[in-house]
């Protein structure tokens, strides 16, 4: 029997963590996004990329996210996508008038899809906060300007 398993998936758990320290560090950023957050404790939400081949899950645990693999069982929601269509959902991205590209798949709980769409589009990170904390209150405001 021949393996399927690439290299690169003794790197998935370490990216995995890595985006889990990311996503709680952006939370961490925006208040009200993170005690929102809290109303969607054990939610669960399948994430599956189709190019490159990628599944992953990430849950709420309180008012932060953990991202691990996908777990037996039925997620409360579940997206299929490639890259370009799950970056083109981006209120960022949105907002900028760039064309979608791809399609998106949803599945599972209609009201907690609403939910995060609602959280997604409301978060406002304070973004000069890392750099006030590093360099100060008359510095810190002026270099994320700057950035």
């Amino acid at each position: 029997m021949t393996s399927s398993r690439s290299p690169l998936d003794a790197l998935k758990p370490l990216a995995g963590r890595l985006l889990e320290a990311a996503l709680n560090r952006a939370l961490a950023l925006d208040p009200e996004t993170r005690a929102a957050l809290a109303g969607l404790d054990g939610q669960r939400v399948q994430l599956q990329l189709e190019a490159p081949p990628l599944a992953l899950e990430i849950s709420v645990a309180g008012e932060g996210l953990r991202v691990g693999p996908v777990r037996e069982g039925e997620p409360d929601l579940a997206v299929k996508a490639g890259l370009g269509a799950l970056f083109g959902q981006l209120p960022f991205l949105k907002a900028s008038g760039a064309p979608p590209v791809g399609k998106v798949r949803i599945s599972g709980d209609a009201e907690l899809a609403r939910r995060v769409q609602r959280l997604a589009e409301g978060f406002d990170p304070d973004t000069t906060k890392p750099f006030v904390e590093a360099f100060g209150p008359v510095i810190g405001p002026q270099l994320a300007g700057l950035l």
